[in-house]
This record gives structure tokens, sequence and C-alpha cells, in this order.
């Protein structure tokens, strides 16, 4: 007769509970790299992280809730990263920034897939403005480490978060996209996101460095 694991125990103290959250979080990631954010349920998440489907909902009160959780979780590490990048090298020249911009994202390709659920799905949850307010925030942090004024750093990184989504859908290894491999003349579609990001960046920052300089003249 097969046997199951024991349930974990309940999360009592506030600590409990913040390592029962995360635990939550990681297995609904984890399932999303096998499993379309359609197909996915919460009785899924709750099975893979071995709860009772009602106490799963103690800590989010939707699927919706749950990844913006997630997402949120992604975007406080990026911006931790940017901001320990930006003070290690103290870029000053537009191209130096964008080389620092575009370091600070490898190895965030989850939050970038995620970034993709935002318009279609995601923002159409009543939580999408307190995450909206959340990325601001984060924004204005790591702002005065930009070297430029507050409201254009601001703008860089309002950029920035744009061009993720618009470069990283281009590299989505979605079937359609897989289909390019099998012709060759479709190959200038293939492109690279770090590569076409940083790209992004440079015409950016250059173009809104000389514009800074014309009012400035």
């Amino acid at each position: 007769m097969a046997t199951h694991p024991p349930r974990p125990a309940r999360a009592r103290s506030p600590e409990e509970k913040l390592v029962r959250r995360g635990d939550i979080l990681r297995a609904a990631e984890r399932l999303w790299t096998t499993t379309a954010y359609a197909d996915l349920s919460m009785n899924q998440v709750a099975r893979e992280v071995q709860l009772a489907k009602g106490t799963l909902y103690l800590y989010f009160e939707t699927k919706e809730e749950l990844f913006l959780a997630l997402l949120s979780e992604h975007y406080q590490a990026w911006f931790t990263t940017l901001g320990a990048l930006l003070d290690e090298k103290r870029p000053t020249r537009p191209n130096d920034v964008a080389d620092v911009i575009t370091e600070s994202l490898r190895g965030f390709e989850a939050m970038r897939r995620l970034q993709l659920l935002l318009g279609s799905v995601l923002e159409r949850s009543e939580l999408a403005v307190s995450f909206r307010q959340q990325v601001l925030a984060l924004m204005q942090t790591a702002a005065p480490r930009l070297p430029y004024p507050p409201e254009m750093a601001i703008r860089v990184l309002v950029h920035t978060d744009a061009l993720c989504v618009g470069w990283q859908h281009l590299t989505e290894e979605a079937p359609a996209h897989r289909t390019l491999l099998l012709h060759p003349e479709l190959q200038p579609l293939m492109v690279n996101f770090e590569r076409e990001l940083n790209t992004s960046l440079r015409a950016l920052l250059n173009y809104l460095q000389a514009d800074v300089a014309l009012a400035n003249a």
C-alpha cells in the first residue's frame, strides 16, 4: 500500500509562517516550470507543498495573489542586485550604466517570464495596484544610485521594465518560437535577450543624455 509523507506541522510563530509562505512560493514556481499558468491550480500547489487546500488559502486567497507575491519577491531580489552593482561599479557614462543594468538581470529569467503574465492575467487582480506601488517604491530606492536626476532615473527604470517584457516575449521558449528553427529564413527573429536589451538600453540612455544636454544648453 502506498504511503504518503506526513503533512508539515501547523505553522504557529511568525517565523514559521514566513517559512511556510516561502515554501508555498517555491512550490508554485516549481510547478510553473512545467505547467502553463492557465492550467495550474491552487489544488496542485497545495499538493506540491503538502498542505491542506484550506491552509493554503490562509496565505493566498487566489492564484493571482500567489503569483503576484512570487513576482514581487523576484523584483525585490533584482533591485537588491541592481543596487549592489551600482554601488560597486558607480557607472557614469550611458553605455556603462546600460552594461550594469543588463548584468543585474542575469539569472532573473523566472522574473522576466512572470512579467509576461502581468498585462494579460495578473493585473486583472485587485491587488495589481498594490503590486505596482511596491515596484515604484523599489524604483525610488534604486533611483538615487543612478547618475541621473530623480525623474530621469525613474524613467530609465520604467523603460528597463518595459524593455524586459518586450525582449523576453520575443525570446520566450514557446512551441511557436521553436518552430523558427525549422525555417532558416526566419533566423533574424531568433534574438538574444541580453544582447538586444543592452543595445536598447544604450540607445535609450545616450538619447536621454543628449536630450538633457540640449535642454540645458
